[in-house]
């Protein structure tokens, strides 16, 4: 009987993420401010409590191959698309720092600040870390620009959050990287 319930369990969970992953589908493409339009390279969900609780959607955008050499080169275009889809409940709070969790390690200043910007997000926003050769890191949530014309250095602290050798999720990074 209680495996019958645990199963039971197991896919309705199964079916209430899926379908709700489904609604939260990266584009396909992505034109970054000032470049070319640029494929999806992989998608991940971050997810908690064993799938039940969606937190974000995680997308990659990149022209070609997703090798290092090619991720790390400031000869490439690439973005990162970050979508909330997890709704805050008070009654109801997840025991993890999900939002901090979005900003890489960088100097206390610059972590302070997109903490603050990355504070407020909830079920709806987006964040996209952008970066255009000649132009730079750009950093927007829903559209406005929280960080502007950074080098290159900002978005390889994105990507080696992410895809580095310590990254917030080893499920997301293979993801990310097809």
């Amino acid at each position: 009987m209680f495996q019958r319930l645990v199963v039971a369990l197991v896919i309705t969970s199964s079916l209430a993420v899926s379908l709700h992953a489904q609604s939260a589908a990266q584009p396909r493409s992505i034109t970054p401010d000032g470049g070319m339009p640029l494929p999806l390279a992989g998608e991940a969900m971050r997810v908690h409590l064993l799938g039940l609780t969606e937190l974000y959607s995680l997308a990659l955008y990149v022209p070609g191959s997703t090798s290092r050499e090619h991720l790390l080169s400031p000869d490439v275009p690439k973005v990162l698309r970050i979508q909330i889809i997890y709704e805050e409940d008070p009654r109801n709070r997840i025991g993890i720092d999900w939002r901090g969790e979005l900003v890489p390690r960088l100097e206390s200043a610059a972590t302070a600040h997109l903490r603050g910007t990355f504070a407020p997000l909830r079920g709806g926003d987006v964040v996209v870390v952008e970066y255009v050769p000649g132009r730079g890191t750009t950093v927007r949530v829903d559209k406005a620009v929280a960080v502007g014309g950074v080098n290159h250095d900002l978005m390889l602290a994105f990507l080696d959050h992410w895809l580095g050798q310590r990254p917030v999720s080893e499920e997301i990074k293979r993801a990310l990287l097809g």
